[in-house]
Formats: structure tokens, sequence, C-alpha cells
């Protein structure tokens, strides 16, 4: 009598584990399913990082800094001059700036200079740039996160923190509605 009362629990207590498993499992599913969590959408959420506080010489006794663009949204964005992802994204800004003229918008070009291209002011020249082109330094690379790629467009809101960074070419409209949110501020 005694095997076939410790079989019997035995097979009790596994069937009770099983099914407090199998009740777990319906009450998540259920949870989720009716939108009971916890977990906040990522998707939905955006968080704005302080822009860096660069500091880059652009001549003899001249720096450019973030301070400079206070209480306007800001473009910065890093390029090459002989790239031609870069200069489609030159030109895009160029008339994104063009529709902004009246705005408080600024764009930052920080330009790399390759072997064989035009150097930075005849670029700009060429291009009928409105935004000025400068070199950028190791430190505004690393104070920006460094690059993995070219164009890298920082759009950076009135208070002076990162909102989107986008990698590649971004098209205008992309830019547009970053820029209605932050002229809105």
């Amino acid at each position: 009598m005694n095997g076939k009362s410790n079989a019997w629990l035995s097979r009790l207590t596994i069937s009770l584990a099983v099914g407090l498993v199998v009740l777990l499992l319906v009450i998540l599913m259920l949870g989720r399913a009716l939108g009971a969590t916890n977990e906040v959408p990522t998707s939905d959420v955006r968080m704005a990082t302080p822009a860096p506080l660069f500091s880059l010489r652009i001549g003899p006794g001249q720096t450019v800094k973030l301070t400079d663009f206070k209480g306007k949204a800001l473009v910065v964005c890093f390029l090459a001059t002989g790239d031609s992802p870069s200069q489609r994204q030159a030109l895009i800004l160029n008339s994104l700036l063009k529709e902004h003229s009246e705005t408080n918008l600024a764009v930052l070009g920080l330009a790399f200079e390759q072997p064989g291209a035009p150097s930075m002011k005849t670029y700009a020249e060429q291009q009928g740039l409105r935004f000025p082109l400068y070199p950028p330094d190791y430190d505004i690379v690393q104070a920006f996160g460094g690059l993995t790629a070219i164009p890298a467009l920082f759009v950076i809101d009135k208070n002076q923190n990162i909102i989107q960074k986008y990698v590649g070419v971004t098209e205008v409209n992309v830019l547009e509605a970053d820029l209605t949110a932050i002229l809105k501020q």
C-alpha cells in the first residue's frame, strides 16, 4: 500500500507543478494580450540626449561652439567633399535652409577633405552652400560618439539636445518632421 501511495503522491505533485506552470503562462499571455504590461514601447518614446559641448577651432583666434547656436534648431552634418552621398546630403540641407531662412535653423557642416576632391571652400562655392563647412577634428568626432559612416546628421533642438541621429542620406521630408517638432517648442 505504501508503494501505491508514494506513486500517487508523485503523480499528484507533478500534475500540480505542470498545472501551475500552465496557469502562469496563460495569465502572462492574457496580460500581454490585454496590454497589462509594465513595459514602455521604445518606438513611441524618444529620449533626447544633451549635445556635446564642442568647441571647434576654425581659424586663428576663431572657434565655433555649441553655445553659438543657443535657441536655434541645429543640424550638424559630417560629410566628405568627394563623396556622392555626402554631396547629395549637402544639397538637401541647402534646400532645407532655403525653405527655413526665416526660422531659427542653422546647419553646421563638418567636412572631411578627400585626396583629389575639391577643397571645402571650392566645394561650398561650387554647390552654392548656404552653410559653412569646417574640417572636423578628432575631439569633435569623438564628442559625437564616433562615426560609422558618412553622411551622418545630428538634429539638435533649441535646448541643445540631440533628438535624432541619421546615418546615410536623409531626405528633406524626414528632416522637415524633426524641424516642425523643434520649431513648435
